[in-house]
């Protein structure tokens, strides 16, 4: 592999970086394939977003003057689109697609290849980066543990709003029935004075 082949690597995993995909893995090949060298493994958030890193992909490709062997035509669609610059394959996958078919899993006796040191200086997070020293599991657990305290917090406002709403309407209640009793008191009390 030429040098010129992993700087046109290093671009499009840091252009995929800077469009937000997520969990970007670079595999060196060489010493599993006889025809490919590297593949380059990212995940879009949604199907538009898909399209977009694939634009981003062929953009980057195009100022390095790649050609492709085979016509470029991806199925947005299906959830996973390659772009092919004939020693290396980009897949760009949906997160369901990419657990589904776990291509890591299938070339696992592949070395991958860091590019931290240019990765973006966004400092949003995002699922998969390797700055993260949190697991994705604890991840998704504090957010189980926000959404269930938020909601809990919701009912109470909720109930809260309710009672006092309740406590207006049985005051209002209240309110002419006690002149109504005070009415009937004082005709009460005239009838009686009337009889005396």
């Amino acid at each position: 592999m030429n040098t010129d082949d992993l700087t046109l690597l290093k671009a499009i995993a840091q252009a995929l970086d800077a469009k937000k995909a997520e969990n970007i893995i670079v595999l060196d090949l060489q010493q599993q394939s006889s025809y490919l060298s590297y593949f380059i493994i990212a995940t879009a958030l949604s199907k538009t977003h898909l399209k977009t890193l694939f634009d981003e992909v062929q953009k980057i490709a195009q100022e390095h003057r790649v050609k492709s062997n085979r016509p470029q035509i991806p199925q947005f669609e299906s959830g996973w689109v390659t772009f092919d610059l004939g020693f290396s394959v980009i897949h760009l996958f949906e997160e369901e697609k990419r657990a589904f078919y776990r291509l890591e899993d299938v070339w696992k006796n592949a070395k991958p290849i860091a590019f931290a040191q240019e990765r973006s200086t966004d400092l949003t997070s995002r699922k998969g980066s390797s700055g993260s020293t949190e697991s994705p599991k604890k991840k998704t657990v504090k957010k189980t543990v926000k959404k269930s305290t938020k909601t809990a917090g919701t009912k109470k406002k909720k109930t809260i709003k309710k009672t006092t709403k309740e406590k207006n309407m049985a005051t209002a209640k209240k309110k002419p029935a006690k002149k109504a009793a005070k009415k009937t008191a004082k005709k009460a009390a005239k009838k009686t004075a009337k009889k005396k």
